[in-house]
């Protein structure tokens, strides 16, 4: 460092380093206080004042520029710790530093420069870094889960039998560094798929087992259970009269659905069928799980017959079954004549060409429940029928 003085002006002007210069004005402002500063003749006051007054008005130290590095960004396998930041997480400025991460979620601690990150998810860090003059500065670091994470064997399943079930998450994709190995092989269409195809014939527990080069392995199990097949039975073949009906009996499940129509309660084990010929009634059925089912049939043989057969009950409750009064092979009589009446002898009902269509009603008002006499005269001299029906409420 040079210095000169310029004695008519009072001025000393120094040129050298800035730390060199700095260091000189902490000194004079030290000797300024001593007492042999006060000894001094004017002329040495007047040339520690200006050298004073300089560094005051002209001299501000110079310090490079606050920089901050978070660190590289780190992937953790699961339940493993990374340490993030880096050698240098401050450089510049003026020391010491103060250093704050956010947010604190999975860290060791906010004011480290290298704290211990433990992550359950993925994660964004901020490390703000202040320094001694207030100056501050930030980087951002991301630590990820490495991707052994996702990896799962899937839920347990249950399914019928001579069908299959795929094994495996969702997220479990061939590549991402990670090998699959599945046990027992027995069953599936390949143990190093990330999701194999099983086939099993009984109930298995398969163990997967996902492997990386960074992180220890991972197992997980799963099962695949397999649902018994019901044993469906549509009950015996049956004979009837033409005009006639019968029940029909399931057993063997849990859910019913009868075809073809029309059936009366055709999703119940026992549907009520009047078929006017020959018919096949098909028959499937399902455990309570309602998902294996199994199929039965039970034949119907219709003989022919010209009889009227008459029904000695319906229930006219609007629920869609037997609300009205049937006539078996009533259709095969269309210039018939009906006339009903109350124990009183009181007529309550009649028609020409009856069709099955009485619902209870007499002129506009139900009638209570209860026995009436029906006539029925079949017309072109097949003759006249006589009986009772029962209304059932």
């Amino acid at each position: 460092m040079v210095c000169f003085y310029f004695s008519i002006v009072r001025i000393l002007i120094c040129v050298g380093k800035g730390d060199f210069i700095y260091n000189l004005y902490q000194y004079i402002c030290f000797l300024s206080n001593t007492i042999f500063y006060q000894s001094m003749n004017r002329a040495y006051r007047h040339f520690l004042f200006l050298i004073v007054t300089f560094f005051i008005f002209v001299y501000t130290p110079s310090f490079a520029q606050l920089t901050v590095d978070a660190g590289p960004d780190k992937t953790a396998c699961p339940g493993a710790s990374v340490t993030i930041g880096s050698i240098s997480p401050a450089t510049g400025g003026l020391a010491p530093y103060t250093y704050s991460w956010s947010p604190p979620n999975f860290l060791s601690s906010t004011s480290v420069p290298n704290p211990i990150c433990t992550p359950l998810s993925w994660a964004s860090y901020t490390l703000t870094v202040t320094d001694d003059t207030g100056a501050v500065a930030s980087d951002v670091v991301v630590v990820s889960l490495h991707y052994i994470v996702n990896i799962d064997a899937g839920n347990d399943t249950s399914i019928c039998e001579n069908s299959h079930a795929l094994l495996g998450g969702d997220l479990n994709i061939a590549g991402a560094g990670i090998t699959y190995s599945w046990l027992p092989t027995t069953y599936l269409d390949n143990n190093t798929l990330p999701r194999p195809t099983s086939t099993p014939l009984l109930t298995t527990t398969y163990t997967l087992t996902a492997t990386s080069a960074t992180c220890p392995p991972f197992i997980d199990i799963v099962t695949v259970t397999i649902i018994p097949t019901p044993n469906i039975d549509a009950g015996p073949d049956v004979t009837i009269q033409e005009g006639e009906g019968t029940t029909l009996n399931a057993t063997g499940g849990f859910y019913y659905a009868w075809s073809p129509f029309p059936i009366v309660y055709p999703y119940t084990y026992n549907p009520d069928v009047e078929p006017v010929v020959t018919t096949t009634y098909y028959l499937y059925g399902t455990d309570l799980s309602n998902k294996c089912p199994n199929y039965d049939s039970v034949i119907v043989t219709v003989i022919p017959n010209d009889e009227v057969v008459f029904y000695n009950t319906f229930t006219p409750n609007n629920d869609g079954n037997n609300d009205t009064w049937y006539i078996g092979n009533i259709y095969k009589y269309p210039n018939n004549k009906l006339e009903v009446y109350n124990r009183n002898g009181k007529i309550v009902f009649k028609a020409n060409a009856y069709r099955n269509t009485w619902d209870g009603y007499a002129f506009g008002e139900a009638l209570p429940e209860g026995t009436y006499f029906f006539v029925m005269d079949l017309g072109d001299g097949k003759g006249v029928k006589h009986g009772t029906v029962t209304i059932i409420k």
